[in-house]
This record gives structure tokens, C-alpha cells and sequence, in this order.
């Protein structure tokens, strides 16, 4: 029906129907708003289209980026809302026009600049600005990477097209040119409080001599020029640093520039410049190093573009100039495994970059101690381990027992002397706070790394509070070594403790090979109801006919566990027909083995007795297995959906 009310207002040529539309979307819930915005846009009446710029603020975020990515459609809108009395309305086309990146609007914005509102002039100049930021950011992005200059026919040499699919050069293309007019006419005849901004704007787009606001300099009486030059003739903030070096090179600004690059203190601004003159790449390395006071040159994103065009020698170079700078180790850690990494076909800048990391004291990171570890060549795995035992960082013990399931044999030797003596001991003692993952493969690393690492763990199993014992028990299973302290756990099977030996039973049942005296006696003389349920487990899992008959004895007459689990085992063995055992025990008076019943319903999924289960789900006189029946036939209807559906 509401499908039916949105096609007809979609198809209305009333106005009436776009107020209608746009009270639903300030009103309706998230369906509701979602399909008459669909509607606005099917509808592209500019009424309508000014109202949904208007509630825009106030839209989820989801329809906020569906607003964005059809922003084309609100061309006409956003021209209106932007020349409109109400001041709200022109504020949010305004931050549509900065938000969906449309340049070719910015004249919207010229029109508000100028008002003698405050609120819409500053809102005017922080949408240019906010143009002006994207546009010269994704110049830059699209420039990584590529190599010679800048052509003067268009922002970005042709090459830069074949490393955008999203056909990101192609927008950039159409809207950066308005962009630069828009901010060019405003830095020339605007005057206010709002200048420094728009000068802002335009020293970022003067990253390439055929730019509109870098053509400034050369352009006669332009309201701009003067504060452009005295801005450009002052140490450049690290944004400013490609307009600073063309004001250098192609603006007549030569004279100054030799004189600010003395003066330089600022490490940011220094390390922009430092990037892009080169320097270290004309080998000036310790020039680089004395002007640069504890300065980050080459962060996470410009490191690796700068190293595509160096040699892999170059990194053990970078790696001591970073080193030389006296950032923070953890810092200089992330930057030399991106060094590390490009260095991958250079022994000699690998040997350098380890040997900073062996310089350093004690105390100090290690990540690139242990990034080394994974190296190609044995013998810097060897180094690396020895430094950090040295060290004894937290958890060394962890991280090189790690390493033992895949290092050559020269390293596990030298890991082995260092830390076998105390491997057992600190993964007991740290088995319970590590993942599972992680600790069994530390383990599997223990008993490499020691001969006797199962005699000790029988030992644990043998001696001790009972938690530690059933801990031992539970470390054999992760580890995949039951059989070796089978002997132990067929002991414990006889444990005074109920729960020592539940545990010993299940976990006896994933040796090889158990001796059939050993389960029948379990099953038959144990006092512990949970001891015997285990034992019947046990007894599925080997599928031998020898214990049929306990089997269906069980199966007949015992605690409700034991009972359930010998019906699953005779099915499981399928030996038998189970239906009238169960069938039995669904209709048994005591309330436990009617929920075991059900359990075992569902586990052999024996459906033939669903009816006996919606009897006990309607009409059973315990509370307990009236839910348990219909959590069941919730569990078989949604089963039969999936199916159904797949």
C-alpha cells in the first residue's frame, strides 16, 4: 500500500506532492525515509530537491552518502537553496557543494562571500577552503608514485590516468579549474576578515605552474599579488612548501629563497622541503642530518613512495639517518621494517639496518629485532635471537619458541640453549592467559626445544592439587600427546575424585589404543554418574561390537546421562533400532531423562518422534521440558527454512 501512495506522489505534478514527500522524510522512520528519498530523486523537482538539501544535517548517515553520491541531481537545487533568504538553506547547500565536491558551483559560493552576514561569509570561505584542501591533496595522491615533472598542459602527466580506475584524475580534472577561478577572483576583491583564509587556499593550490592562483604572481594589479609575494618571501608552513619552491624557481622569488632555507628551524616544515629537494638522495646525508633537529622525515606515506625510486642499498642509508635523528625507537622500529622490506634483495642493507637495532640499549624496542626473525638468510635470524635473549624482553620466551617450528637448525640451537631449561616452566605458568592458537603452538615449540618435556607434563598429571592435574590432562589433549601419558591416565582412572576421573576417561578416549577391561569397568562398577556417561562417549567414538550388549542395557535402565548417551552411541554404531528405547524414555516419569531424550532427538536428529515432542511441548506437566520441547521444534523449523531457502 505505501509502495502504491509513493508511485502515485512519484508520478504527481503537483507541488503539494514534494511537500507531502519531504514531510515524510523529516518524520518517517529509517524504511520509511530511505524510500521517499528514493522518490526525491526519482522525482528531481527542485522543490523537492531543495528540501532534502535542507534537512540534510539531520538525515542518517546512510542517506547522507546516498545524497552524495547522486550530488549531480542536486545541481539546480543547490543554485537555488544558495541564492535563498533563508540562511539555513544557504548555509547547507554550501557544505553540500564543499562535502560532494563540486567545483563547478563554487560561483554559489562567490555570491555568499561577499554578504554582509558573517555567518554565510565564513561559511562561504570554509567551503572554498575545504575545495581548495581536496583539490590539492588528491593532486598529490595522484602524483604518487609517478615519475618527471608536471606537464604544463594538465595537472597530472598521462600516466597518472592508468593508476586511478575510480577515475579519480578525471573529476579532478573537471573541477579543479573552477576551483582555482573561484578562489583567484576571491583573493583579488575580497577584503575582510576572511582574507588570511582565502590566501590559505590559494597557496595550496599553487602546486604547479599552470595553476590559476600560482599565475597570480604573474598577473598585473591583482588584489592578491602582494600578499601572495610577502607570504611567499616568509618561511612556508609544511602545506606551503611546493608554492614556497615554484615561488623559488618560477616567481621571481629566487633572492629570498636562500635566505629563508637558512633560517629554517621548524622540523615539519624543514622535513617537507627535505623531501622535496632531495637531499639525501644527492648523498648530502650528514647535512641532512645536522638541519633536522629531531625532525619525522619520511612518515608512513611518504617513505614508500620515496623508496621506489632508490636502490635496495639505499635503505641501510635511510636507516642510519633515521636512527641519527633521535625519534622515539617505536617510531623508528615502524619506519626501518618499511625499510627492511624494500631492502628484501640486499644482504648489506639488511646487515646495516639489524646492526642499528643491536646498538641500541637495553630496554628498548624490539620489533624489529623480531620482524628479523622471519629474514631469508639464517644468518641474521641467528643475530636477531641472540640480541633478544640479551635483552629478555616480556614474553621473549614465547616469541622465539615460536620460531622453533620453522628456524633452521643453527637458531633452534641457540634458542634452545637459552631458554629450553626454563620452557616448561613458563608456558605452565602462562598456559591459562594466552589464546588458544597461540599456546598451542607455543607448547608444540616446548617440546621440540625439550627431550623431556612429556615426562614432565606425566608428572604434573601424577602429583598435585587436582586443578593442576586436570590442567595436565587438558595441555595432553591440545598438544596432541595422550598416547605418551596414556599409562598415567589409565592411573587416574582409578582417582578417588569423581572429576579427576571423568576427565582421565574422556581423555583416554583419544588413545590409539584402550583396553576394553578399562571401559567396561568404568561403565559398569564406576559410582560416578558422570565417570560412566564419559566411559559410554569413549565407547562410541571406537565403534566396537564387543560393547553392545553394556550398550543396550545402559540404554534401557540407568542416570538419565548415561542413558541418553548409550541410545546416541547404538545409533551411531547403527546396530540397532533405538526408536522404541527412546520412545520409552520420552514418556519415562522422571522430568530429567525426558530432557536427556530430547537431547538426544536432536543430536541424532531421529525426527520420526516429532510428534511425541510437540506432545511434551503442549501438554507436559514440567515446566523445564515444555521449554526444552519448544526450543526444539524452533531449532527443526528453522532448519527446514534453511533448507527450504537453499
Amino acid at each position: 500500500m505505501l509502495d502504491q501512495l509513493v508511485h502515485a506522489l512519484v508520478e504527481s505534478k503537483n507541488e503539494a506532492a514534494d511537500d507531502t514527500l519531504l514531510e515524510a522524510l523529516r518524520l518517517g522512520n529509517d524504511s520509511e525515509k530511505n524510500l521517499v528519498l528514493a522518490a526525491l530523486l526519482r522525482r528531481e523537482t527542485t522543490t523537492g530537491l531543495s528540501g532534502v538539501v535542507a534537512q540534510y544535517d539531520d538525515l542518517p548517515e546512510h542517506l547522507q552518502q546516498q545524497i552524495l553520491a547522486s550530488i549531480k541531481l542536486f545541481h539546480p537545487a543547490l543554485r537555488e537553496c544558495g541564492r535563498s533568504a533563508d540562511t539555513h538553506r544557504r548555509l547547507a547547500a554550501m557544505k553540500l557543494i564543499a562535502l560532494g565536491r563540486q567545483g563547478k558551483l563554487t560561483y554559489v559560493l562567490s555570491d555568499s562571500l561577499h554578504s554582509t552576514d558573517e555567518t554565510l561569509s565564513k561559511g562561504a570561505v570554509e567551503s572554498l577552503v575545504a575545495l581548495a584542501r581536496w583539490a590539492a591533496t588528491e593532486s598529490r595522491r595522484l602524483q604518487r608514485g609517478l615519475t618527471g615533472s608536471v606537464q604544463a598542459a594538465g595537472i597530472l602527466s598521462p600516466e597518472s590516468q592508468a593508476l586511478n580506475p575510480e577515475s579519480s584524475y578525471q573529476e579532478l580534472i573537471e573541477q579543479r579549474p573552477d576551483i582555482e577561478q573561484s578562489v583567484a577572483r576571491a583573493l583579488d576583491v575580497h577584503r575582510g576578515t576572511h582574507s588570511p583564509e582565502i590566501l590559505r587556499a590559494a597557496l595550496l593550490l599553487a602546486d604547479w605552474i599552470g595553476s590559476k592562483t600560482f599565475g597570480i604572481l604573474q598577473t598585473a594589479r591583482h588584489g592578491g599579488q602582494g600578499p601572495m609575494v610577502r607570504r611567499l618571501q616568509q618561511a612556508p608552513e609544511s602545506e606551503h612548501v611546493e608554492a614556497f619552491l615554484l615561488g623559488a624557481s618560477h616567481g621571481g622569488l629566487r633572492s629570498h629563497f636562500g635566505v629563508i632555507m637558512g633560517h629554517i628551524e621548524e622540523a615539519p616544515v624543514l622535513d617537507a622541503l627535505l623531501r622535496k629537494t632531495h637531499w639525501l638522495k644527492d648523498n648530502h646525508l650528514q647535512l641532512c642530518m645536522h638541519q633536522v633537529n629531531r625532525g619525522v622525515w619520511l612518515g608512513d606515506t611518504e617513505l614508500p613512495r620515496d623508496l621506489q625510486r632508490r636502490d635496495p642499498v639505499d635503505a641501510g642509508k635511510i636507516g642510519e639517518w633515521i636512527a641519527a635523528t633521535g625519534v622515539h625507537d617505536v617510531v623508528q622500529d615502524e619506519r626501518m621494517e618499511i625499510l627492511r622490506a624494500h631492502a628484501a634483495t640486499s644482504f648489506e642493507a639488511r646487515v646495516r639496518l639489524l646492526r642499528i637495532a643491536l646498538r641500541r640499549p637495553r630496554g628498548a624496542s624490539v620489533s624489529l629485532l623480531r620482524a628479523f626473525l622471519a629474514d631469508p638468510d639464517e644468518r641474521l635470524i641467528r643475530m636477531a635471537a641472540r640480541d633478544i635473549v640479551r635483552r629478555r624482553p616480556p614474553e621473549f620466551e614465547s616469541m622465539l619458541m615460536q620460531l622453533m617450528t620453522s628456524a633452521p637448525l643453527s637458531v633452534r640451537r641457540v634458542i634452545s640453549r637459552s631458554v629450553g631449561q626454563v620452557g616448561f616452566e613458563n608456558f605452565w605458568g602462562r598456559y591459562d592467559r594466552m589464546e588458544r592458537t597461540t599456546r598451542k603452538a607455543a607448547g608444540k615449540a616446548m617440546l621440540k626445544i625439550l627431550p623431556d618435556g612429556i615426562q614432565r607434563l606425566s608428572r604434573r598429571l601424577s602429583t598435585g592439587p587436582i586443578q593442576q592435574q586436570i590442567k595436565a590432562i587438558q595441555i595432553a589433549q591440545e598438544l596432541g600427546v595422550i598416547e605418551g601419558v596414556a599409562p598415567v591416565l589409565q592411573q587416574l582412572c582409578n582417582d578417588p575424585n569423581p572429576k579427576l576421573r571423568s576427565k582421565a576417561v574422556a581423555a583416554l578416549g583419544e588413545a590409539g589404543a584402550v583396553p576394553t577391561q578399562v571401559l567396561m569397568d568404568k561403565i559398569l562398577n564406576d559410582t560416578d554418574p558422570r565417570v560412566r556417561a564419559n566411559a559410554i562417549e569413549v565407547v562410541e567414538s571406537k565403534q566396537r561390537s564387543e560393547y553392545l550388549p553394556v550398550l543396550m542395557q545402559r540404554a534401557r535402565n540407568a542416570q538419565n546421562r548415561e542413558r541418553a548417551n548409550a541410545i546416541k552411541a547404538i545409533h551411531r554404531m547403527k546396530v540397532g533400532n533405538i526408536s522404541s528405547q527412546l520412545s520409552t524414555m520420552l514418556i519415562d516419569d522422571r522430568p530429567e531423562h525426558r530432557i536427556s531424550a530430547l537431547w538426544t532427538l536432536k543430536q541424532i536428529g531421529w525426527w520420526k518422534l516429532i510428534n511425541e515432542v510437540g506432545r511434551l511441548a503442549k501438554g507436559d506437566p514440567n515446566l523445564k521440558v515444555r521449554r526444552y520441547a519448544l526450543t526444539l521444534l524452533k531449532d527443526v523449523s528453522d532448519m527446514l527454512k534453511q533448507k527450504k531457502a537453499s
